[in-house]
């Protein structure tokens, strides 16, 4: 058993850094500039508050009737395109793995990238003998975007192209306690083809500014103390935490953050 319980803690680490990239390098690259009709006042932790929101922007809905296509191809459409992409990105469900590929087919451009982003999950749903430590019916990793709730636009051309960061919260599974919570960012390379659709996706410890697209691999950590089962909550503490050694211009908090 303690064998099994080396292998999983190994391949949780695969599917950590394919779905939250916890590197510390960075590099910093031009960002672009967020459309200035779509910023309020700052929010909580200084953040300018967009008026856009997570689960909106699309008017049609994929295979799997809940991931929101159909953009309008606007800058501020990619945001929100990303943030309802993410956890195609960066969940994985024992029971569901082979849906939730799918739906990333139908948002995606096939490409090296999606074996890389889609590895840790294969490599979950199809090793033999293993305790899963997965929890609520299958999940080994599960995302909350709304917990971390905010984006920056890398860059972006309506209707041509995109590279969108999106931090998250999320929930990983443990062998001998209850999941953890941590927080990590998400980058993505959305390109117009008719809808906006991922053409890169890559998160690796060797490729932290996303092939020089980005400014640093954006903010990520785990929370502190003992597992409690939930999803973590952000906090001025926790902001400090993330942002330690990565910059914060460029970030904007989504509308509907959870706050």
């Amino acid at each position: 058993m303690q064998k099994h319980w080396k292998a999983l803690t190994a391949v949780g680490v695969v599917i950590v850094a394919v779905a939250v990239a916890v590197i510390l390098i960075s590099r910093p690259t031009p960002s672009a500039e967020q459309e200035p009709s779509s910023l309020q006042a700052s929010g909580k932790f200084g953040f300018p508050v967009s008026t856009i929101k997570i689960g909106e922007g699309g008017t049609k809905t994929a295979g799997d009737g809940k991931t929101i296509t159909g953009y309008s191809g606007t800058c501020d459409s990619a945001a929100q395109a990303a943030a309802n992409f993410a956890p195609l990105l960066s969940e994985v469900n024992l029971k569901t793995w082979a849906d939730q590929k799918k739906t990333l087919t139908e948002v995606s451009v096939p490409g090296p990238w999606f074996e890389k982003v889609t590895s840790g999950g294969d490599l979950m749903t199809t090793t033999k003998n293993l305790p899963s430590g997965a929890f609520d019916g299958g999940w080994v990793s599960r995302s909350d975007v709304a917990a971390g709730g905010l984006y920056r636009v890398a860059s972006c051309e309506e209707k041509k192209r995109a590279v969108v960061q999106v931090f998250i919260g999320s929930l990983n599974a443990q062998v001998k306690t209850v999941p953890a919570g941590g927080f990590g960012t998400v980058p993505m390379e959305l390109t117009w083809d008719g809808d906006w659709k991922i053409t890169d996706a890559r998160q690796s410890a060797d490729d932290p500014n996303f092939g020089g697209r980005v400014q640093d691999r954006g903010p990520a950590g785990a929370t502190p103390g003992e597992p409690t089962g939930d999803f973590p909550v952000l906090t001025q503490d926790l902001v400090n935490s993330v942002f330690a050694d990565v910059r914060r211009d460029g970030w904007i908090e989504y509308a509907n953050a959870k706050r």
